[in-house]
């Protein structure tokens, strides 16, 4: 572990777990270090990266960056590394290919402090310049039913967090796709999630990597699927996330929820849910 001389008692905590993203990582980190709210430590938890990743962020010069290297452990190691080794209450993440705005983390500190009871506050994000999702600011009130039904699209870089929460919900570090929902679907059950009605990340798709499946299912969030004792509106965003990923599981998934794809109770209902709440 190397760390630089470091900022002392930040009010926020930004975390970057970084893999071989030499094209675009120091792109990310300076839209970071360009926030008009400057009281933060940037956590960048290098995973064992072989390219030259590393390098480009230690020649970057800022009081505010700790560097953190590790063997490579998929995502969610990394970011429970930066959990562990945040100073400060709120953690927000973003992966190392995409981007904040300037004024992000200053209108996310600004709410913090006006609805200090919530300890999730999710902002939109933009795809090619265009926001994914438009929210109505406020909270949240069924955050299974809005990601079910297509209206809610929270990701890492959209989100802030009470360090208390991701402490109490780690991420699962034998996941390696949708490792971030199924966090969520756990983090839900305990806090609401307050919506902001303005962008506070850039997502740069051409740059992912993670989003293509896996060999294992057991290391997608779909190969993990549980509805014994969830609610209705969890049971039924799990089984839209299991139709909307069988295909690339064909044989695993079958195998694995043979019940599932005789469920035409629950595929009515969620055809009629959808066209209900469209």
């Amino acid at each position: 572990m190397t760390e630089n001389n470091i900022k002392k008692n930040p009010a926020i905590s930004v975390i970057i777990p970084l893999y071989n993203k030499e094209l675009i990582v120091e792109r990310t980190v300076k839209s970071v270090l360009a926030q008009t709210f400057t009281d933060f430590e940037l956590i960048i938890v290098d995973d064992g990266s072989t390219d030259k990743s590393l390098s480009i962020i230690k020649s970057i010069d800022d009081n505010r960056i700790r560097i953190i290297e590790q063997k490579n452990g998929g995502p969610s190691k990394a970011r429970n590394t930066g959990i562990k080794n945040a100073q400060t209450n709120w953690l927000y993440f973003i992966d190392a290919d995409d981007e904040m705005f300037p004024d992000s983390l200053g209108l996310f500190w600004h709410y913090i402090n006006a609805f200090p009871q919530y300890k999730m506050f999710c902002g939109e994000v933009t795809i090619k310049d265009r926001v994914v999702k438009r929210y109505k600011m406020g909270e949240l009130n069924n955050a299974y039913k809005a990601t079910m039904l297509g209206k809610l699209f929270q990701c890492s870089g959209s989100t802030i967090y009470r360090k208390d929460l991701c402490a109490k919900i780690p991420y699962n570090e034998r996941l390696m796709r949708y490792e971030d929902l199924e966090c969520l679907f756990n983090k839900y059950r305990d806090s609401k999630v307050f919506l902001l009605d303005f962008p506070v990340g850039k997502v740069n798709i051409e740059h992912s990597q993670a989003s293509s499946s896996r060999k294992d299912i057991s290391e997608d969030f779909v190969g993990h699927l549980s509805f014994k004792g969830k609610s209705f509106w969890e049971k039924m965003a799990l089984y839209n996330l299991y139709l909307c990923e069988r295909n690339h599981y064909r044989e695993q998934i079958d195998a694995q929820y043979p019940i599932l794809k005789y469920r035409y109770d629950l595929l009515f209902f969620l055809k009629l849910m959808k066209k209900f709440y469209k």
